[in-house]
């Protein structure tokens, strides 16, 4: 269960490690969560139809204290340093995604100061995750990257937003190019992404 806001001049809530540490409209101090997430990507590949390829699996975002204890001003720098999850496309089978270090572009964002309702105190504060993953097709023999950012957005109560959801905005259009020939034309087209976060992994 978690419970009403503290005091906007309390101390910053010890990390949060299960489910009772979970505080409504609480700053947390920073740490590492390791979290399951589940994914639903709608993607079209060249040369097969468009589909939603649901993935299953986890992340790792490491977080920042917050720039303030209190919930309405403050703000979060936030990193994935961890993508690993699986679907399967009944075009062309397995998919394996994961964060794409390779390109030099780090994945990460921030949850923003202020809150979604200006004028409400307790209300969700907006988080911006700017990710560079990439996608194995093994069927297909190629794994494809996004040199642009996929944005995921998520409206969060508390922190980590366990039990929470996102994605990207409506009119998403992430291009898609191989790994073997990045500057190519590209090979797919990343087109919306949902979110769902879970628990802490057993073994985090």
């Amino acid at each position: 269960m978690l419970s009403q806001k503290q005091s906007s001049t309390a101390t910053l809530a010890p990390n949060p490690k299960k489910l009772s540490d979970l505080h409504l409209f609480t700053m947390s101090e920073g740490g590492l969560d390791r979290l399951n997430f589940i994914t639903w990507d709608t993607i079209a590949v060249k040369g097969f139809a468009e589909e939603t390829i649901e993935f299953h699996g986890y992340y790792a975002i490491e977080r920042a204290n917050p720039t303030s204890a209190d919930w309405a001003e403050a703000s979060i720098d936030i990193k994935m340093r961890e993508l690993s999850v699986d679907g399967v496309s009944q075009n062309f089978g397995p998919i394996h995604a994961s964060v794409n270090d390779s390109i030099g572009k780090e994945s990460g964002g921030q949850v923003r100061p202020g809150t979604v309702y200006p004028d409400v105190a307790d209300s969700p504060k907006l988080c911006q995750m700017y990710g560079y993953m990439q996608f194995e097709l093994s069927a297909l023999g190629m794994t494809v990257f996004n040199k642009e950012p996929i944005l995921l957005e998520h409206k969060i109560t508390h922190v980590p937003p366990i039990g929470q959801g996102g994605g990207t905005r409506e009119a998403t259009e992430v291009n898609m190019y191989r790994m073997d020939d990045p500057d190519g034309e590209p090979v797919a087209v990343l087109k919306r992404v949902r979110t769902h976060i879970g628990a802490w992994l057993e073994s985090n």
